[in-house]
């Protein structure tokens, strides 16, 4: 009796073990798709992550992997939809409070559980940005925003300054780039982003944005070096969903300062 008892222990466990076993490497595996989809942003394809992610979340609720994810998921759509906020529009408002909220709360539970995996701090600046650009920028600044967003920033850099394309010094750079007196400051803007393409030069994101600042201080040659850049090169991976209008930004303001100079 106590022989067939065991065996059938033994034969619990092991069955126990394998289906165990046979859930998680089908989990893996419908990840991997996911990743697919997540690697070439469009909405529907985002959209269609954010339905696969949430039916494996309902099976593993603590999976820090799916919850940073979803996360990411939110915010992508966020950046095709105002072209990673090259400019900030009130009509932006109603959609980055929805989805930067949902963003930011996947990516906070993912943080509880893990807070030094670099695209679970990273899954938290992005989202908690767009949250607060949804106040404005002001509101933003004055509800002490600023303060969380550069320890986010900081904390990214800490774990890994290249990680993104040194999205941790692009971040800190928008920040001073745009925030009011007295946290904005062109100044420590210009640093972080040469900062970021001493890190990486590769992305386009920072040479637009420092393109822009020295145009708005009249450098026009150092301007007109960086928007070059980004009508030169490839987008990369992680910006090429919402760069097109960067680029055809970058094409104005080349002629732009063309035109500027040959009056003068």
């Amino acid at each position: 009796m106590k022989i067939r008892v065991r065996k059938s222990v033994v034969v619990f466990i092991v069955f126990t073990v394998l289906f165990i076993s046979g859930v998680f490497i089908h989990g893996q595996e419908q990840l991997a798709e996911i990743d697919k989809l997540l690697e070439n942003k469009t909405v529907q394809n985002l959209e269609k992550a954010i339905e696969g992610l949430k039916a494996l979340l309902k099976n593993d609720p603590d999976n820090y992997q799916i919850l940073y994810r979803l996360s990411n998921a939110y915010t992508g759509i966020l950046d095709i939809k105002t072209s990673a906020l090259r400019v900030e529009k009130d009509e932006y408002k109603p959609m980055l409070r929805e989805f930067g909220t949902i963003a930011n709360n996947y990516a906070k539970k993912a943080y509880e559980i893990n807070p030094k995996d670099k695209d679970v701090v990273a899954a938290n600046l992005v989202s908690y940005a767009y949250l607060s650009a949804s106040y404005g920028v002001v509101k933003a600044v004055l509800k002490g925003a600023a303060g969380h967003y550069k320890e986010l920033a900081n904390e990214l850099i800490a774990i890994d300054d290249k990680h993104l394309g040194a999205f941790g010094y692009r971040m800190l750079a928008r920040l001073y780039q745009l925030a009011p007196w007295p946290v904005g400051s062109n100044k420590k803007a210009v640093e972080f982003y040469k900062k970021a393409i001493e890190t990486d030069s590769a992305p386009l994101y920072s040479h637009y944005n420092l393109g822009l600042i020295y145009y708005q201080d009249k450098k026009y040659d150092l301007s007109r070096e960086q928007f070059k850049f980004v009508w030169d090169n490839e987008p990369t991976p992680h910006e090429k969903h919402y760069m097109d209008e960067y680029k055809k930004m970058a094409r104005f303001y080349v002629r732009q300062i063309d035109r500027i100079t040959k009056k003068k």
